[in-house]
């Protein structure tokens, strides 16, 4: 037997799992430069101040028309106010609206984005699960 002392072995801690990170905070908000009147395009151009006010024409075709708001978007007999954003930059927003029309409470997630060529682009559900992309350009103010 030799009289050196017995080695200690270093006592690590355990390792504690990383901590679910926080989920982003996004503003409750349409992004500033999509806010305004826009017509849906199917022109082949951009639309004149008669084809964005129905009034002056005759002819109502809000249809054709949605305006977006800081809260939400207007269209036609309905609207969407922003209930949770999942995403969310300057140019784009993915939400959840809440479209209760009556008494009849829905909603709705919707990704509205500003595209490189001035168009506002919004990916919808069409109802069967499969998504639509209408595409819109901005009324004259």
């Amino acid at each position: 037997m030799t009289g050196s002392a017995p080695k200690s072995e270093a006592v690590t801690a355990p390792e504690t799992p990383p901590s679910e990170p926080e989920p982003a905070t996004f503003a409750m908000t349409m992004p500033q430069e999509m806010r305004g009147i826009w017509h849906k395009d199917i022109l082949g151009r951009a639309p004149d101040t008669e084809e964005c006010d129905p009034r002056l024409r005759g002819t109502i075709d809000w249809d054709r028309l949605i305006t977006v708001r800081d809260s939400g978007y207007v269209y036609f007999e309905m609207s969407g106010r922003i209930m949770e954003v999942h995403n969310r930059t300057d140019t784009m927003i993915d939400a959840t609206f809440d479209t209760t029309y009556a008494d009849t409470p829905t909603s709705e997630r919707r990704d509205f984005a500003l595209q490189n060529d001035g168009t506002l682009a919004i990916n919808l559900d069409d109802g069967d699960g499969a998504m639509q992309v209408v595409q819109y350009r901005r009324c004259p103010e």
